[in-house]
């Protein structure tokens, strides 16, 4: 039990450092544009952006971001046209 405790704490710890990272600025080694959550907040205000959450349905069901669209990560390909060409796509899987 302590085994799985102690893997447990050490994934979470990876992932505050990774979300750390990237509101830091530090893990854009992709191209990949990051924003603040305050940033992405104004931008879906202003009717600039959606969010869509890429996690698995149990994820999704168990909590989201209000008026995130679901659309798994596999499915984004073959879903992509769901998707509006004249906004900025905000995704999150974590």
């Amino acid at each position: 039990m302590r085994y799985l405790i102690s893997i447990v704490a050490l994934l979470a710890l990876s992932a505050l450092l990774m979300v750390a990272a990237v509101v830091a600025g530090q893990h854009q080694g992709d191209g990949v544009r990051r924003l603040t959550p305050a940033e992405a907040r104004a931008a879906v205000a202003q009717g600039k952006a959606i969010i869509v959450d890429v996690r698995g349905e149990d994820s999704y069901n168990a909590g989201h971001i209000k008026g995130a669209r679901w659309i798994n990560l596999n499915d984004i390909e073959k879903r992509a046209g769901e998707l509006p060409r004249d906004k900025m796509i905000i995704t999150y899987c974590s």
